[in-house]
């Protein structure tokens, strides 16, 4: 919708900001970042990452950036070359269901999966087929000592110019006041993700919400490996 012109401002994967540069600009410092574990960006896998040269990977449709940092980590930082990496819609459903976990060369099982956000979260706590769960943020933090920018707040170059500023303020106020409230957001969605709110409130607080020159660091050097590489 963004690259249709629908939008003209939102939160968007780095990955997409990448292809968008020309007709997007950043809002501020605001983005999504981990210094280490993401712990919702998770390769779910039966082998060890260094053993998964020829295997197949499914990947959640619900991610750009992920997918292009997991591209790079097999394929540049381990020099591994995967047999394919398959698009799944609702990729978690199909591999909860214990019918479809016999043979992959039978039936299209994945040797790995890779699952972001509350997909990530909910398979962690019933996978009991993939005995390797991959961190992805801390992945690229051991190889690159810099933190990973999931996405970045955007808006449209032509919007006008007061619109911009008043998004910038919105989520000025808006980050204040809810990261006051990050211990009552955990406890609201404690039930629907089967997370106990202690644990949901630690992950809430483990991200880099406003980005520091850590993070830019590792926005240009992500889009340094990503052109080096010809991965968009």
């Amino acid at each position: 919708m963004a690259a249709a012109g629908d939008v003209t401002a939102g939160l968007l994967p780095l990955a997409d900001y990448f292809r968008l540069e020309d007709t997007f600009e950043r809002i501020g410092p605001f983005g999504i970042a981990v210094r280490g574990r993401a712990q919702s960006v998770l390769l779910f896998s039966r082998q060890p990452i260094r053993q998964l040269d020829g295997a197949v990977i499914a990947v959640t449709d619900h991610t750009s950036s992920s997918a292009l940092l997991l591209r790079l980590l097999l394929e540049t930082r381990y020099q591994i070359i995967p047999a394919g990496y398959e698009r799944r819609q609702h990729a978690e459903k199909r591999y909860q269901n214990e019918s479809m976990l016999k043979d992959r060369r039978q039936d299209g099982e994945a040797d790995a999966l890779l699952l972001i956000g509350d997909e990530a979260l909910q398979f962690h706590q019933t996978n009991r087929h993939y005995p390797y769960e991959i961190d992805l943020g801390f992945e690229w933090w051991l190889w690159q000592h810099l933190p990973f920018v999931f996405a970045v707040w955007a808006v449209r170059k032509d919007a006008p110019a007061h619109e911009k500023k008043h998004l910038e303020t919105a989520l000025i106020k808006a980050l204040a006041r809810n990261s006051a409230q990050l211990e009552a957001i955990a406890q609201e969605h404690t039930t629907s993700l089967h997370i106990p709110s202690t644990e949901l409130h630690a992950y809430l607080s483990s991200f880099v919400y406003r980005l520091s020159q850590p993070e830019e660091d590792a926005i240009n050097q992500f889009k340094k490996l990503v052109n080096e590489h010809h991965l968009l």
